[in-house]
Parts: C-alpha cells; structure tokens; sequence
C-alpha cells in the first residue's frame, strides 16, 4: 500500500493539495461535489397550467385534492346526495310544509299507520325510484290522433297492425265537418232540420237572438229621453238649418257669382258656383267672429312679448392664431385661412345679457 503525503491528491498524485480546503484540483471532482451540496429550482405543480406533467386526465382519476375543494362546496354535495336517497321508511325527519290548506281531500300525508302496505310496496321495489308524471305529449288523444295521421298518410287501412283496434280511418262524423286544427269548432254542413239535434240547435240560437233582442229594446233609467236626439232626427235638423241658410244668402250668393264671372270670363258654371259658395261661407264666418269678439286684436290671452324678450346675441371668434403660413407665403389665421387680420370669425358663441352672473359668489 502506498501513503499519500499532505501536499498531494489521492486521485490525482502528481498534483499539489492545499491543506485548508481538502477539494481536488481537477474539475469532475469539483462539480460533483458541487452538485450534491446545492439544491436547484426545480418545477413545481400547478393544476391546470402546462407545467404539469399530464394534460389530459380520465373520469374516473382524480384530478384534483380533496384539500384543493372548499369546505362549502363539499357540504353542499353531501346536501344534495343525502336529497337524492328516497327516505323509503320514513327515518329521516320530513321536510316543513309550507302549505295551508285545510281540506283533508286536497291535503296529503304521509301516512305512517299503513305499515304494511308500505313494507310490500318496498319488497316490490316501487319505492326505490321516483315514478316521473306522464308527459302531455304522451296522451291517450295524442297518440289516437298520430295513429290516424299515420294510417293516413301510408293508405293500408283500419289500424289494426298499431293497436289492434278495427275501425274506419274516417271519423264517423265525416271528413269534410273537420277544421284545420282540432280545438276549432267544426262545420256542420247537413241541410237536415228535422231531427232531435238539429231542433235542439235551432232552439238555441233563436233564444240567444231572442235574449238579445229583449235585452236592446230594454229601456235605460241612465238615459234622459228629454234630452235625447235620435241620430236620423239629428241629421234631418242639420240638413233643415242648411237649406234655410241656402234660402236667405241666395241674394248675397248670386252677387259674388257676378262679380266673379266679370273677374274671371273663362271660368265654368261649377266653379263660379264653389267660389261663391266659398265667399258666402267665408263671408258668414268672419260676421259671426264680430259678433262674439266686436273689439278686434282683444282676447284674454296675455301679451308674452312684453315679458319675454331674447336678447341674445351671436359672438363670433377665431379659434386659431394669426400668423406666418407657410404653404400660402403670407399672413393668416391657422383656423379658417383667411388672410384678413380684422375678418369675422369662423366659430360663434352665443351671449345672454340676461343670465344670471355667479362668478362673485363664494362658497362659505
């Protein structure tokens, strides 16, 4: 066996050793001592992002910790599963009924006495699932009516091979009686009036007229019958007060036409007649104004134009800057180039004299 001075490396012979730190001059040495001592970064876990070593996962693994879920959440799907178990017996405490209703007819309980009959439904398995409602769409009428509809449509005859009933694929009251849509009332067409049916309808409808009948000519206590005109006698006084006023403006009427056939020579009989009547019109307006207001521009309205008058006026300003332009070699404002220095301005302000002035007011 060979001894190793202090000054040399066990690996290395040949090379010197400092006595302090003991580490061997050659490099593998040094990085693998390194690499043991040193801990470096290493990739952390974090659902849902790519540093992760799986993306895509099973129904049936558990992605996530049950310490990742909250506390509520667990609760509430322990709320919901208990919900889900048929209490078939009766051990667990009833949910509070909210309804009042007294009837013992509409009212249900749950009726703990049948013992019995409750332990043979359970043996049988009826109370292991909840029976779901029938649907609407899945009614006795429904499915008679699909039945029809399909034998309708291939022509094979009675509907025996669906349900096993024999009967006309026609309904006994007849095709032709039938609407669109099955809530419309049908259409009788028999001309017939002398069997128990048809008596019976006509009776009906004479009563309904008859109610209706009596029920119109029944006088009113609300109407005033000293006060009330009929609507024939209200036309016929309209058409009397027209022909009087015809009668006595007959002279006035034919005056107007002759002066505007002197006015207008080429002018036809019709239209001389409508423009006298026109004037006539006009004529009998304009008196009966005088007659109810005989001082004229006088009413009870008041003259607002003493009260509101609109002082307001418009400014008119330059936005820009009057300067050098460049483009144009010569003086003028930046806004609206116009050369003129005094030129009225582009935009405008509006100023009110009247309104109220608050810069001299402080707040305290």
């Amino acid at each position: 066996s060979s001894t190793v001075g202090w000054g040399q490396s066990e690996s290395c012979p040949g090379l010197p050793q400092h006595p302090r730190c003991r580490i061997c001059a050659c490099g593998g040495r040094m990085e693998a001592s390194m690499a043991q001592t040193h801990k470096y970064l290493e990739r952390k876990f974090q659902v849902g992002s790519a540093n992760s070593d799986k993306v895509n996962y099973s129904l049936a693994e558990k992605f996530f910790h049950n310490k990742d879920v909250k506390p509520e959440v667990l609760e509430a799907k322990k709320h919901v599963m208990k919900t889900k178990q048929a209490n078939i017996l009766g051990t667990e405490p009833r949910v509070w009924n909210t309804s009042t209703i007294a009837d013992p007819k509409i009212e249900k309980h749950a009726s703990s006495n049948d013992l019995k009959g409750r332990l043979l439904k359970v043996r049988a398995g009826l109370m292991d699932e909840r029976v779901a409602k029938p649907s609407r769409f899945h009614t006795d009428e429904a499915i008679a009516e699909r039945h029809k509809f399909i034998v309708s449509m291939t022509g094979q005859g009675p509907i025996g091979k669906l349900t096993g009933k024999w009967f006309n694929t026609v309904d006994e009251r007849g095709l032709s009686r039938h609407c669109i849509a099955d809530d419309w009332p049908d259409w009788n067409h028999s001309h017939s009036a002398h069997t128990k049916e048809d008596l019976k309808e006509a009776q009906g409808v004479f009563e309904k007229k008859d109610t209706r009948r009596k029920s119109m000519l029944k006088k009113d206590n609300k109407l005033n019958t000293l006060e009330y005109v009929h609507p024939v006698q209200a036309v016929a006084n309209v058409n009397d007060c027209l022909r009087e006023r015809k009668i006595d403006f007959q002279d006035l009427k034919e005056q107007f036409k002759r002066e505007l056939k002197v006015e207008f020579p080429q002018a036809s009989e019709e239209r001389l007649q409508a423009m006298a009547q026109r004037l006539l019109n006009e004529k009998l307006l304009a008196d009966e104004k005088m007659a109810r207001f005989p001082v004229q521009h006088e009413s009870f309205r008041p003259n607002l134009s003493l009260t509101t008058q609109d002082r307001r006026y418009k400014e008119y300003f330059h936005p820009g800057t009057y300067g050098w332009t460049e483009c144009e070699k010569r003086y003028g404002w930046s806004c609206c180039i116009n050369f003129d220095q005094d030129s009225r301005g582009c935009e405008h302000k509006i100023c009110n004299p009247d309104s109220w002035c608050l810069m001299g007011f402080e707040r305290s």
